[in-house]
């Protein structure tokens, strides 16, 4: 496997930019819905940003391997 490095970052950069505007989408919903004031609206969404990027980005690189395996398993049944 010559390139299995090469796949492996590759798949890091890929997931970062996937779960980066993720997370931004998610974090301005929940400073909508949590009635945030206008004055703090900024600070508190980009704590709410930073806190649900890594969390979500290492929720992701621990379960695609997961998700793969059982699409797999699913999709050569039929």
């Amino acid at each position: 496997m010559v390139n299995s490095k090469k796949d492996r970052c590759y798949r890091v950069i890929s997931t970062f930019f996937v779960v980066l505007p993720t997370t931004f989408v998610i974090s301005v919903l929940l400073s909508f819905t949590k009635g945030v004031t206008s004055e703090n609206w900024m600070g508190e969404f980009f704590k709410s940003w930073f806190l649900s990027l890594p969390i979500a980005y290492s929720c992701v690189l621990l379960l695609l391997p997961v998700a793969n395996k059982i699409t797999s398993k699913i999709l050569d049944k039929n």
